[in-house]
């Protein structure tokens, strides 16, 4: 610091502490790099720099076990058998020395999962099984065939020695036969059971369809193109026309319902018709009530209306098997149970025969319940007709088929069947059904109070009208106003 005072004062002689001392022989001073500074150069000069400057420097593989840290571990090279093999094959690897004395099962066995493939007898064969296409040898060889390769049917089918039978089998054939077995046993074994089929000619058909949409050439694929941009252009142009009718109809619509030359008379006489009409018909009502019981004819049936897709393009088959969306949670509840009972899936392959089935027994357990609605409705107005039978001592009895079941799930019995004044069906389905909608004992009690009451304002209204006609003070009861507070 006193070197650049010097310099700045210009000054002749140098001080003492500034002079610097001669290098040492054998010693270079270092320069002064281009481009840096010369006070940092001389904060640097002569110092260690590798506290300085940030180090990264880890310890090698060799550096870590040359300080001495701790010894290397020893292994040996070990046999071992694996459970999940039949075969006793002795198989080696390292293990640590000082673990060979606890030596544990092989740790991968567990991951050998087996299929369990059933096995059958000769009097299930031959009963059951038996078929002439197949013969027993060549069942028995695609059994150790399945067994040997898990069910890993392309393994399988590359495997199966075709040439050994002379029979050319496809993997389909092969399928087939294995699951039809399958089948068989597992209901014959276990009725309860829901054991898996093979389709195997729609799994033909499917392959079919996919070969013959993979091999498609580009004219093809172009006039599919073409086809499906003028099909759109006909659909807008369709719905074009739709609107403008639509429009049209509207507007002839509104002018039917506006009058030419309304009158105020027509309109005061239309008006008084229409209060007559009215009076008429709340008078009757009270008479009639007492008569009116249930018509079977009168049945609502709330048919299901599936989806229809009659637009262009493609779709899910598996679409039109949607439920409206219009239906109560308590008809949902009854179609899933009696799909449960009858031990049916709530989402089948959507084929197309499978999809009319499907949505034609589930329309029928709708009528069903509908059904079986009308009938405990026919039931308590037979109660109710027999408790006023039997207060002027008179009495019938109600035969079981119009009576609902009351044993548990799975119908009556099938003794009371078919015979006179008896159910002709055992009615399983329908006992899986729920109808119960309100306390029908409170419904019929309120019809009773109702016939019991309806006499005396019948005879009330007869008797004022009766009065009105032979003086005329008693002209006021003959009031439709005050009939109608009655």
């Amino acid at each position: 610091m006193i070197g650049d005072v010097h310099q700045i004062l210009q000054s002749t002689e140098a001080p003492k502490d500034a002079t610097k001392k001669p290098p040492k022989p054998g010693t270079s001073a270092p320069r002064k790099p281009e481009g840096m500074k010369r006070e940092l150069f001389n904060l640097m000069s002569g110092k260690d720099l590798t506290a300085v400057m940030p180090t990264d420097v880890k310890k090698t593989y060799k550096q870590k076990f040359q300080t001495g840290f701790r010894s290397v571990r020893k292994y040996k090279w070990m046999p071992f058998t694996n459970e999940s093999r039949d075969d006793g094959l002795m198989l080696h690897h390292w293990v640590r020395a000082d673990k060979v004395e606890a030596m544990q099962p092989y740790p991968f066995s567990r991951f050998n999962k087996v299929i369990d493939i059933p096995i059958y007898t000769d009097d299930e064969y031959e009963n059951y099984l038996k078929i002439a296409k197949w013969s027993r040898e060549e069942t028995d060889y695609l059994f150790d065939t399945c067994r040997m390769f898990d069910l890993r049917w392309p393994i399988v089918y590359d495997r199966f020695d075709c040439k050994k039978f002379n029979q050319n089998r496809t993997v389909e054939d092969l399928k087939e036969r294995f699951y039809s077995i399958t089948y068989e046993l597992g209901i014959l074994r276990d009725p309860s059971s829901s054991p898996t089929a093979y389709d195997a000619e729609h799994e033909r058909r499917r392959k079919e369809q996919l070969n013959k949409q993979w091999n498609r050439t580009a004219e093809q694929l172009q006039e599919e193109e073409d086809l499906t941009a003028e099909l759109r252009r006909i659909e807008l142009r369709k719905k074009e026309r739709e609107k403008k009718a639509h429009d049209l109809q509207k507007l002839i619509n509104m002018s039917e319902q506006q009058p030419a030359s309304p009158s105020a008379g027509g309109i005061g006489g239309a008006a008084s018709a229409k209060r007559k009409n009215a009076f008429r018909t709340k008078a009757g009502s009270i008479s009639t009530t007492a008569t009116t019981f249930f018509n079977p004819l009168d049945i609502s049936v709330t048919a299901l209306r599936f989806s229809e897709f009659k637009s262009s393009g493609a779709h899910f088959r598996c679409q039109e098997m949607k439920l409206p969306t219009n239906i109560g949670q308590k008809k949902l509840k009854n179609i899933e149970v009696v799909l449960e009972k009858c031990k049916m899936e709530m989402n089948p392959v959507a084929s197309e025969p499978i999809m009319k089935t499907y949505n034609d027994f589930r329309s029928q357990i709708m009528l069903a319940q509908e059904l079986k609605s009308a009938m405990q409705t026919a039931e308590f107005e037979l109660e109710s007709i027999r408790t006023r039978m039997q207060e002027n001592g008179k009495d019938f009895d109600i035969e079981p088929r119009f009576r609902i079941s009351q044993l548990p799930e799975g119908g009556i019995d099938d003794d009371f069947i078919g015979g006179k004044g008896q159910p002709a069906t055992n009615r399983r389905i329908t006992s899986y059904i729920d109808a119960s909608s309100k306390d029908l004992t409170a419904i019929a009690s309120r019809k009773r109070k109702t016939i019991a009451t309806t006499p005396t304002i019948t005879t009330t209204t007869s008797s004022s009208f009766v009065s009105s006609s032979n003086s005329p003070s008693t002209s006021a009861a003959s009031d439709p106003k005050r009939i109608r507070k009655i």
